[in-house]
């Protein structure tokens, strides 16, 4: 397990982030003492058969987003990449998945050293089933006093395609084997197994979270289109794939479960959306909400 930072790059160590006309993030009478710091930290998990860096580049143009674009229309972010084996925290029980929500929280930690880092807001970004890690890092392992300062300091959950729930209690179990069976060609039988099993704790999983106070802005994207060659209908289907709170921003994407977290470029259009919703997150820390209404 490691988690990567992709911006400020290793050999720009002690580099400031640019100076940027702040007017066109906040409005003229906010004052952002930003001239010397970076202002928040973006931290980014994969989910099953996915990579710390792969999941978010796309293919064609080998853009990797979170490296390539954010740092050009956020400048004072910085951005880092979860990378685990996600076979192994889904393949057991749950104690294995809070496991892996402890480490991430610990390797966050980690990166907040100095003074100035300490309270950094954060906004956290996942994709398909690395959704699952964050809100179990936030709901049940930030319970703990060592990492109680992350749940305090987080400003925005970003969800791509986790399945959050199913209308049917009995069915949730199937929706995260399907989703196990469409991203891996072979995915292990005790995988499937396990989560299944894990299901109904998992459930409940989603309702702690939903049902938390909103102390960070949620954002829900849901995909349109289905994996080809796998299936007729989306891996993660749109009502599974929103969590149903009444702060929460649901964005469709005209896109398959593996693509739509992957930007061509920085005129894709779920890009445009994506951290444009980083920036609105940013601007209600610094004018003191807890949340922002869409």
């Amino acid at each position: 397990m490691v988690l990567d930072i992709l911006y400020p790059a290793a050999n720009t160590k002690d580099q400031q982030p640019p100076e940027v006309e702040y007017s066109l993030y906040f409005p003229l009478n906010l004052v952002v003492r930003s001239n010397h710091l970076w202002l928040f930290s973006v931290v980014a998990l994969h989910g099953l058969n996915g990579d710390l860096k792969e999941t978010w580049t796309d293919p064609r143009s080998g853009a990797l987003w979170l490296q390539d674009f954010l740092p050009l229309d956020i400048p004072t972010a910085r951005v880092m990449t979860f990378g685990y084996n996600a076979d192994a925290a889904f393949g057991n029980t749950m104690a294995d998945i809070a496991d892996y929500a402890r480490d991430l929280l610990s390797s966050v930690v980690d990166k907040r050293k100095n003074a100035n880092e300490v309270h950094r807001p954060i906004v956290f970004i996942s994709h398909s089933l690395g959704g699952i890690i964050v809100k179990q890092a936030l709901t049940r392992g930030c319970s703990q006093p060592r990492y109680k300062s992350i749940s305090e300091d987080t400003i925005g959950v970003i969800f791509f395609g986790t399945p959050h729930q199913e209308s049917l209690k009995a069915e949730y179990g199937k929706v995260l084997a399907n989703v196990a069976a469409n991203v891996m060609q072979r995915p292990t039988s005790r995988l499937m197994n396990a989560l299944k099993a894990n299901s109904d704790q998992l459930l409940r999983l989603t309702s702690e979270f939903g049902i938390r106070p909103p102390k960070y802005q949620v954002v829900s994207f849901y995909e349109y289109k289905p994996m080809k060659r796998f299936s007729s209908s989306p891996v993660v289907e749109s009502h599974s794939a929103r969590l149903g709170m009444p702060w929460e921003d649901q964005i469709p994407v005209d896109a398959d479960h593996r693509a739509m977290c992957r930007f061509e470029s920085r005129a894709d259009y779920t890009y445009d959306k994506l951290f444009r919703r980083i920036r609105r997150m940013l601007k209600a820390r610094q004018e003191g909400r807890t949340k922002d209404y869409v």
